[in-house]
């Protein structure tokens, strides 16, 4: 049957390219027919704008464990109803970065990408993308909790192979070893960008409660998220 094994849904700026560069290491691991890393494709099922065969058919059933890493999924608001209903029995994985770090970094790309200073017109999504508690609430309500395979990325990159070799258990592989791990990410940000006055304490209160509840109710070790102490 057509459709990704593994889906990858967040968070943006948070190492997915990285992540998913290492993943496709595996030979039996890849991405769609098209190549492409991210489909930005699901939510546009989930409002109907996309028939779902148009995206099910980038994953064709040839033997080879095909996938989607489009971070924006994880805020997108129709994504988790067409995940459930699509792809029932698909692993779901997820990277969260220090979010204020994360806020920083897709500011950095907007003005590497000439859409930025002092800011993007989308700061509100920016803001709302570092929420990620809601977010998490909103797909496990949607797919159900087991099935979200949530990472904080600053353990992630501590402890590359085992995460990895995690990942690939998951789809029932075994672990090759992997190389270029440290080479740095093709989507990194290179643009000179900084804080306007207030603005990094003003998202630290923010996010303090989001990454408590991601402690509580998740079970995720934040500690290394420097910003919000």
């Amino acid at each position: 049957m057509a459709g990704p094994a593994w889906l990858g849904i967040g968070a943006q700026r948070s190492g997915t390219t990285w992540l998913t560069d290492l993943l496709v290491q595996h030979p039996q691991v890849g991405l769609g027919t098209n190549g492409k890393k991210e489909q930005h494709l699901l939510h546009k099922v989930g409002d109907g704008r996309l028939a779902a065969d148009d995206y099910l058919a980038l994953f064709p059933d040839d033997g080879v464990a095909r996938g989607d890493w489009t971070p924006q999924y994880l805020r997108h608001a129709s994504t988790p109803a067409a995940v459930a209903r699509l792809l029932p029995d698909v692993p779901l994985l997820v990277v969260l970065r220090d979010p204020v770090e994360r806020f920083r970094s897709a500011m950095r790309l907007a003005a590497t990408r000439s859409k930025s200073w002092p800011y993007p017109v989308p700061i509100t999504v920016q803001t709302w993308t570092g929420c990620y508690a809601d977010q998490l609430d909103m797909w496990a309500a949607a797919v159900g909790r087991d099935r979200l395979n949530v990472m904080v990325f600053e353990q992630v990159r501590d402890d590359v192979d085992a995460t990895v070799a995690r990942l690939w258990g998951l789809l029932g592989l075994d672990p090759v070893p992997l190389s270029d791990v440290d080479q740095a990410s093709g989507s990194s940000s290179k643009a000179d960008w900084d804080w306007t006055p207030g603005l990094r304490e003003s998202l630290a209160t923010l996010y303090r409660p989001q990454a408590e509840r991601l402690e509580r109710d998740w079970g995720l070790d934040v500690s290394a998220w420097r910003s919000l102490r």
